[in-house]
C-alpha cells in the first residue's frame, strides 16, 4: 500500500504528464494559497503545491510556487483588478496551475471577460481539483484517456445535425448542432475530470428532462436525492413547465426568476468525458458532474458564441443516460461505446 507521500508523488506526477503535457525545459507556475478554502484547508494547498514542484523539477521543468494568498484579499482584486507581476509570471509560463477554488485565474491575467478559454485548457491554464490528492489512486490509463475520448466526441457533435439524450428516468430530449451550435471541450480541470460541453442550436431543444440526480444552485441538493426527481418540459428551448418535491419546485422557480432575463433557456448540454472512480467522490461539494451522468443546464445565456455559462446558470443531473448523434448510439447507460470506449 502507497503512503500519503508516494500517492501525492504519483499523482502530481500523472498530473503534470499527461493533463498539463507539460515537458522538460518548460515552465510551470503553481498558484496557491496559505489560507483555508470552501473544499481545503490552507496546509493541504502548500502539500499539493510542493508535491506539483517537486514533480515537475524531477521531470527537468522549471517550476514556481506563486503565493497569492494576500493580493486575493485585497480591495484590488474584489474590485476586478489584476497587478503587473502576477499578470506576466502567468502570461510567460507555459503552464499555470491554480490549486485553490474559485479563484478567478482570468482575471490574475488581465482579461475583464470571464470566457471559456480556461476552461478548455487550450493555454494550459489549469485549476487542481484540489481535494483528496494526497488520497487518490490514479491509473495513468484513465486520465491519459480523457483528452481523446473527449476529442472524438467533440468531432461527432460538431458535424452532427441532431442528439437526443434518454434516462430509465424518464428523460427524452432532443436538440439540434449545426449553425450557431458548439462543442467545446473541458479539459482545464486536472486530472480527474473531463467533459464535452455543448450548446445546441437555439430553439432547437424540445422534450422531456428529468433531473434525478443534484443540480447546482442547491435547488435539488445531493442529500436530497430520495425524494421525487424534477421533471422539467421544454418546448423550442425554453422551460415550459416543471414538476416534483415541492420545495425543489419552489427553489427552481426562484432560480429561473432570479436571472434577467429569465434563466428559462437551455445553455448547455454537458457529457463528462471522465471514468475515474476519484473524479466522482472529489468533486466539490454539489454533487454534480459525476461519471454515470449527463448534466443539462438551465440559464440565461446571452453570449453563446463565446461562452457556455450564462450570468444564471444550473446543471442538472440525468443519470445513467443514453445518448445517441444522429441515430448512432455512442453513450449506453453511462457507458461509452465503439471508438468513445477506450481507457
Amino acid at each position: 500500500m502507497k503512503s500519503e507521500s508516494d500517492r501525492l508523488a504519483h499523482n502530481a506526477r500523472i498530473t503534470l504528464e499527461v493533463s498539463c503535457c507539460l515537458k522538460p525545459g518548460e515552465t510551470v507556475v503553481i498558484l496557491t494559497k496559505h489560507t483555508d478554502t470552501r473544499y481545503t484547508t490552507g496546509d493541504k494547498l502548500l502539500m499539493y503545491s510542493r508535491a506539483l514542484a517537486d514533480a515537475a523539477a524531477e521531470m527537468g521543468a522549471l517550476p514556481t510556487i506563486l503565493d497569492v494568498t494576500h493580493f486575493l484579499s485585497s480591495e484590488t482584486y474584489e474590485s476586478g483588478g489584476a497587478i503587473k507581476p502576477i499578470r506576466e509570471a502567468l502570461h510567460s509560463a507555459d503552464v499555470v496551475i491554480a490549486t485553490m477554488d474559485q479563484v478567478r485565474v482570468n482575471q490574475l491575467v488581465g482579461r475583464e471577460d470571464n470566457d471559456d478559454e480556461f476552461l478548455t485548457a487550450g493555454t494550459r491554464r489549469m485549476s487542481l481539483q484540489g481535494n483528496g490528492m494526497e488520497l487518490w489512486e490514479l491509473d495513468r490509463e484513465k486520465v491519459a484517456a480523457i483528452r481523446p475520448r473527449t476529442q472524438k466526441l467533440i468531432g461527432l457533435l460538431r458535424s452532427a445535425k441532431t442528439v437526443r439524450v434518454t434516462s430509465p428516468a424518464g428523460t427524452d430530449f432532443t436538440f439540434g448542432m449545426g449553425e450557431g451550435s458548439k462543442a467545446l471541450p473541458i479539459l482545464g480541470i486536472v486530472p480527474l475530470y473531463g467533459e464535452v460541453a455543448t450548446t445546441g442550436r437555439q430553439g432547437s431543444e424540445n422534450g422531456t428532462i428529468v433531473v434525478d440526480g443534484s443540480t447546482q444552485m442547491r435547488v435539488r441538493r445531493s442529500d436530497e436525492l430520495d425524494r421525487p426527481p424534477l421533471r422539467i418540459e421544454v418546448a423550442d428551448g425554453r422551460v415550459t413547465d416543471y414538476t416534483g418535491d415541492a420545495e425543489q419546485v419552489e427553489r427552481l422557480r426562484a432560480f429561473i426568476s432570479s436571472g434577467d432575463p429569465p434563466a428559462d433557456a437551455i445553455d448547455e448540454i454537458g457529457i463528462p468525458t471522465t471514468r475515474i472512480p476519484e473524479n466522482d467522490k472529489y468533486w466539490w461539494s454539489d454533487g454534480t458532474h459525476q461519471c454515470h451522468t449527463v448534466h443539462i443546464a438551465l440559464g440565461n445565456n446571452l453570449r453563446r458564441a463565446t461562452h457556455v455559462h450564462g450570468p444564471r446558470h444550473m446543471d442538472g443531473e440525468v443519470i445513467n443516460p443514453t445518448v445517441e448523434i444522429d441515430g448512432t448510439l455512442v453513450l449506453k447507460n453511462a457507458e461509452f461505446t465503439g471508438p468513445l470506449a477506450l481507457g
